[in-house]
């Protein structure tokens, strides 16, 4: 492990630097949601209630897929599920406002809160390691975004609108507010994070915890594993859960060749040390 000043600090001197990169984190995110607040109005209309219309592009991307497939049209009516949102609680609406700033901002945020988590492990890497600092961040910050852009463009318009205009009984649906921000956030976030799968394969395989023939191996339990993580951060109907465990799984499968990527080039990486010696 290379030389630094760091690596020999004291354990509250870690915690003292930590503190540091979390510090700078918050205020990176409170000056993201400040710039969102500014622009609410164009949040609101373009932005959260946007997946809840019929004009959504997702909806035509599957109406032009359906004619083009012979299926014809898939979603002939038109719809604006935001118009029949209400609110029952009296602070409902300035708490869902002031959550969806928050999460907007972070989302905003994370290269560089990711940036600011680099600065604090970096020191304890080798310096071959510390090279790819440049890569590693844009690698979370593409497959975190990539998770938010599917839930936001796929799993979220196509879950609401499925679930709102179920009805079986005949009573109609009726949802409040805070109920769909927080659906909004859940899926947003928990898919943000899914999709980071890849990443964390890389890093555990690149210390040795995992190995490509395990995930291989243990390819059937990782399929449960990804049914239950579906019905965790989906509103518990089959259809979401199908639609969050597509994606899942083929970045378990595309893992599967990162995995094995790194695992072949530390392989390669101890021979040559070895004719070397």
């Amino acid at each position: 492990m290379a030389a630094s000043g760091k690596t020999d600090m004291s354990f509250l001197a870690h915690i003292g630097e930590l503190r540091g990169n979390l510090i700078r984190s918050v205020i990176a995110v409170v000056l993201t949601s400040i710039g969102v607040a500014f622009f609410w109005d164009e949040l609101v209309e373009y932005v959260i209630m946007a997946p809840l219309k019929s004009t959504f592009p997702t909806f035509d991307w599957f109406n032009a897929f359906g004619q083009l497939t012979g299926f014809g049209v898939i979603y002939k009516e038109s719809f604006d599920i935001s118009k029949d949102l209400t609110n029952l609680n009296p602070s409902g609406q300035i708490t869902s406002q002031f959550f969806a700033i928050i999460v907007c901002g972070v989302i905003l945020a994370i290269p560089y809160i990711i940036y600011e988590l680099w600065k604090f492990i970096s020191p304890a890497l080798k310096d071959s390691e510390r090279k790819y600092a440049g890569a590693t961040i844009l690698a979370v910050s593409f497959f975190f975004i990539l998770g938010v852009l599917f839930s936001y463009f796929l799993l979220i318009p196509l879950c609401t609108q499925f679930l709102f205009t179920y009805d079986p009984f005949n009573v109609g649906n009726t949802w409040t507010l805070p109920s769909y921000i927080d659906l909004f956030v859940q899926l947003l976030l928990s898919m943000g994070l899914m999709f980071l799968l890849p990443v964390f394969v890389y890093f555990l395989t690149s210390i040795g915890v995992l190995t490509p023939m395990f995930l291989r191996t243990y390819r059937k339990h990782a399929f449960i594993v990804v049914l239950v993580i579906a019905a965790a951060i989906t509103p518990n109907d089959l259809y979401s859960m199908i639609l969050v465990t597509i994606p899942l799984w083929i970045l378990y499968e595309f893992s599967i060749l990162v995995s094995n990527r790194v695992y072949n080039n530390q392989l390669e990486a101890e021979s040559r040390e070895i004719v070397k010696k």
